[in-house]
């Protein structure tokens, strides 16, 4: 598991990806604009807390590969919203 640093979210995707033999990711559905909380950096002084649905700007994520799936870091700044 990747553990979030100062200001930042860990954050998995929630839509279907398709990983193409290059090993490129390709979305398959509209919801990847959502995401959820994996894990939550210390300096962040209200926290979203983990498992909870967020629409991220997924123009600023830093993509890590974790046992062959993709995980997103993520600045708290660039939490858009929360899903209720």
């Amino acid at each position: 598991m990747v553990q979030a640093t100062n200001r930042n979210y860990v954050v998995k995707g929630l839509g279907q990806t398709k990983q193409t033999t290059g090993g490129i990711y390709i979305q398959q559905s509209d919801e990847f604009e959502l995401a959820e909380i994996v894990s939550v950096g210390p300096d962040i002084e209200k926290p979203i807390p983990v498992g909870t649905r967020v629409i991220a700007n997924w123009n600023t994520v830093f993509t890590v590969k974790l046992q062959g799936q993709p995980v997103f870091i993520i600045s708290s700044d660039n939490i858009l919203g929360i899903v209720e």
